[in-house]
């Protein structure tokens, strides 16, 4: 066992590991100081979750983060001796898709406690110091297993999940997940005392995974702290839109780079395990091989911009997005989804200014929008703005009565032809993809209303070919000499062979 260097005030170190058992941050400020290390911004944001659950102000939490980013590091390793250190007597149950990994958070967890029980009031059992099985002094003790694993017997002040789910093969199996929830409901939370608080630390794989099931069953019980790599509205850290998480790790060097730019390149990677938001694989209403994506270098020049547009102006609507999304038709007639979208909540002053802006940028021939938007709702606001910034743009507006299906028809059919191409790379296209895939059952279609407007658009301006409903009939169409046409033709034959012995 590691001894404590000898303190040169006694009376400082005593108030020192006082702060370190009330205080999480100083506790894990502590341990990481040691790998000269220090807690990033997301790290305090989960450090002051789990000092809720410590203090019983919290009860059920779910932390859903990229892969890489340090979670289990706060939660399955430094946060249980702290925990004990509040909670002598308790128990704490720990589980993981991987036994080996969540014992060996239980090992790390074990050697934390015999190197710093000096700072922590408390030691390891003599008779129970197995690296998986370990008790401490007071009676309090750590359990760990594999998720699917038999736990009976083993009751808990708090249960922990680290990571359910081990690979994407088993997210899309529905054995597996049905599996999974089974365990969830026949045995972890059977063995959880009335009063325990429930942790799970994950990132997401599939809609119907562990997480996506718990919150479908019991609504408003949780407290989810959902931290993509890309910051959306919303961050819970603050971040501007489209932020990245942890930039000074994840971004630090070229393998660093690399590794999230090839994450990115693979749609359901990215918004599941990075973006915390998985999507249906292959889509309901758009299918999933109808979504062409298109990297920098192959965007056309030449091309005819338009845009496509949804307001969020409509009462009821306070939570929706402005969605101003630019377009370029090429000779082809192929339409290329532009990635300087405009694709946020927003007051209406900063929206129109917004969509003047990309006006000056693209200079659009026309400007799709729904009527109820523009005439009915923005239109005088919208001419002032326009002259007092001299900027002009023709509008054609489509009614919004048509039901959401039937609107999106004409892009379904375009993009079914593989006529329409996505910006692989642009900021927020893992949302966008998952709202595709999700609509029309999705929470939000204000990607996808904008969409509908440039297909509405392009069938008014330029009509998609449509096959015919019926076979066509060649014979209906073939050619019938007639007796005139006959004799014509003898003539010209005539004629023909004429000329022919006149040149010998």
């Amino acid at each position: 066992m590691l001894t404590e260097p000898l303190a040169t005030n006694p009376a400082q170190v005593l108030l020192d590991r006082r702060a370190r058992r009330r205080s999480l941050l100083s506790w894990c400020e502590f341990l990481e100081a040691k790998k000269n290390q220090a807690p990033a911004q997301h790290h305090k944001l989960i450090i002051e979750v789990l000092q809720k659950v410590t203090n019983g102000t919290l009860k059920n939490v779910i932390l859903l983060m990229p892969p890489g980013s340090a979670k289990s590091t706060y939660t399955s390793v430094d946060f249980p001796p702290f925990y004990l250190a509040n909670h002598p007597t308790h128990l704490i149950l720990a589980c993981s898709y991987s036994y080996s990994l969540i014992e060996g958070f239980g090992r790390q967890c074990r050697d934390i406690i015999n190197t710093y029980e000096h700072e922590l009031g408390y030691s390891l059992s003599t008779t129970a110091a197995a690296s998986g099985d370990w008790r401490i002094n007071t009676g309090g003790g750590y359990f760990c297993a594999g998720v699917g694993a038999g736990i009976a017997g083993h009751r808990a002040d708090i249960g922990m999940v680290d990571d359910f789910m081990g690979s994407e093969e088993e997210a899309d199996s529905e054995r597996i997940r049905a599996k999974h929830w089974q365990w969830w409901v026949n045995d972890f939370s059977p063995r959880l005392k009335p009063d325990a608080a429930t942790i799970i630390i994950a990132n997401r794989r599939h809609e119907e995974d562990l997480v996506g099931r718990i919150l479908e069953d019991e609504p408003g019980l949780w407290t989810v702290i959902k931290l993509p790599f890309d910051a959306r509205e919303g961050d819970p850290l603050g971040r501007r839109p489209s932020e990245p998480l942890w930039k000074e790790w994840f971004l630090q060097n070229d393998n660093a780079k690399k590794k999230i730019e090839r994450a990115r390149r693979n749609p359901r990677t990215w918004a599941g395990l990075y973006q915390q938001d998985p999507h249906p694989e292959e889509g309901g209403y758009f299918k999933r091989d109808t979504i062409v994506e298109y990297d920098p270098e192959q965007l056309p020049t030449n091309l005819k911009f338009y845009v496509g547009s949804d307001y969020a102006v409509k009462r009821g609507e306070d939570l929706d997005r402005f969605c101003f999304l630019p377009a370029g038709v090429d000779v082809s007639g192929n339409l290329w989804i532009l990635p300087d979208w405009f694709w946020t909540t927003s007051d209406t002053l900063s929206a129109v200014d917004a969509m003047l802006e990309m006006v000056r940028r693209r200079r659009p021939l026309l400007w799709a929008a729904g009527r109820e938007n523009i005439t009915g709702s923005i239109a005088p606001f919208l001419d002032e703005r326009m002259r007092a910034q001299n900027t002009f743009v023709a509008i054609e507006e489509f009614s919004e009565a048509k039901d959401k299906e039937q609107k999106a028809q004409s892009i379904r059919a375009r993009m079914s032809a593989k006529t329409v191409f996505f910006p692989r790379l642009a900021p927020g296209w893992s949302e966008a993809l998952s709202e595709l895939l999700s609509f029309p059952t999705g929470k939000h279609d204000d990607f996808v209303d904008a969409l509908a407007k440039l297909g509405q658009l392009l069938d008014k301006i330029r009509p998609a070919f449509a096959a015919p409903s019926e076979p066509l009939d060649i014979a209906k169409y073939a050619f019938k000499p007639t007796l005139g046409w006959l004799k014509r033709s003898h003539e010209a034959q005539v004629a023909f062979q004429k000329a022919k012995e006149l040149d010998k």
